[in-house]
């Protein structure tokens, strides 16, 4: 079995077992000791649950983060970690995201006592910006990694060989983050290529797109969890009901989210060929940096459709062949994922292209 299909059967278990736990956690209910200490109005109390169901979360995961990180990379020869290394990464990477987890999770109840769902959601709204404004400098904390700011641009040194950067920020603020390595791999004329299609992620304001649909979509599944049958947002019991309800929205949103990414990478693609670049560069370089990822530049179209936000190298060249023009929203799908890390998102790194890798839980895979 190829690597990427190895890690697509990792995603679907990880995010399966996730979905019917959630479902099951909401069709029983949570365990009375955190509803009974949540009832409590001591911040303590609060904090205390969701701590404990956090390090739950941690330890349901790492079984599928040790399949992810360690064993099919040492497996397939894409890294060569020894075990104890992995754990120091993963361990550092699990405690930046369940700090910002709880700190958000904390504001949100602050919210929620003071104006019910309505000012929760406007917390998880002012939290996602956070996140944006935030996102290389806990991107940095989650996984060391050598920055180097040029105006716009960070030179990203990682030590994920298929981490791919990309345009980070709020949008109309935006910075690209590009891979150090990239500049090792691609001609002087296929960087330029690429540069100019990242460029173009932003010229058509299909990033803009990417981060508004991401953040609405996140908005509407947590108002309509918070209104379940024992959900809510005035303590910790009520908002761990909410996230399990946000996880299974998050689910559908990992089947309907790709298709408006995908048509933002076609869009991003025809812009460059727009511009002027010539189409074998893009074709040439974009083969260079699929290798560096899943190395699977051809798909079927069920599996593409369902699972993969980025569209195989063979999809992208025949569009770019055909001059075939799209409209799109950029990467909305990986951007949901890491800004409902603002609502105890359990799918945030679940997900086939970044279980067990924390160099990319921050800035998603991207083309």
């Amino acid at each position: 079995m190829p690597y990427a299909r190895a890690r697509l059967w990792l995603g679907i278990t990880s995010v399966g077992a996730w979905v019917v736990l959630a479902s099951l956690l909401l069709a029983i209910g949570l365990p009375a000791a955190w509803a009974e200490a949540a009832a409590a109005d001591g911040w303590s109390a609060q904090a205390s649950v969701l701590v404990q169901a956090l390090l739950v979360s941690i330890a349901l995961a790492l079984p599928f983060d040790l399949v992810g990180g360690w064993w099919l990379p040492t497996r397939y020869g894409r890294r060569s970690d020894s075990l104890a290394s992995f754990l120091l990464r993963w361990g550092r990477g699990v405690s930046v995201q369940a700090a910002v987890m709880l700190t958000a999770a904390l504001a949100l109840i602050a919210a929620g006592r003071l104006a019910g769902v309505f000012g929760a959601a406007v917390m998880l709204f002012l939290l996602s910006l956070t996140l944006l404004a935030l996102q290389p400098t806990i991107a940095g904390w989650v996984a060391r990694a050598r920055q180097t700011p040029v105006e716009r641009r960070i030179y990203w040194e990682s030590t994920e060989r298929g981490f791919a950067g990309g345009w980070v920020g709020i949008p109309g603020f935006e910075r690209e983050v590009q891979p150090a390595l990239w500049r090792e791999v691609l001609s002087d004329d296929e960087l330029r290529a690429q540069q100019v299609r990242r460029d173009g992620i932003v010229a058509t304001g299909s990033r803009r797109r990417g981060v508004w649909l991401a953040i609405a979509f996140n908005l509407l599944g947590f108002v309509l969890a918070a209104n379940l049958p024992g959900a809510g947002v005035e303590n910790a019991a009520q908002l761990l009901v909410t996230a399990l309800g946000f996880t299974v929205w998050s689910f559908l949103g990992l089947l309907t989210l790709p298709t408006p990414s995908r048509a933002g990478v076609y869009e991003a693609d025809a812009y460059a060929a727009a511009q002027g670049i010539d189409p074998e560069l893009l074709i040439s370089s974009t083969r260079k940096l699929d290798r560096l990822q899943e190395d699977e530049s051809e798909r079927p179209d069920g599996v593409e459709v369902v699972f993969h936000p980025v569209p195989s190298v063979d999809n992208r060249v025949m569009r770019l062949r055909g001059g075939v023009r799209a409209w799109g929203a950029h990467h909305a799908t990986r951007n949901a994922l890491y800004l409902s890390w603002a609502c105890l998102g359990f799918l945030a790194r679940a997900v086939h292209c970044n279980a067990g890798r924390p160099e990319v839980w921050v800035i998603l895979p991207a083309d």
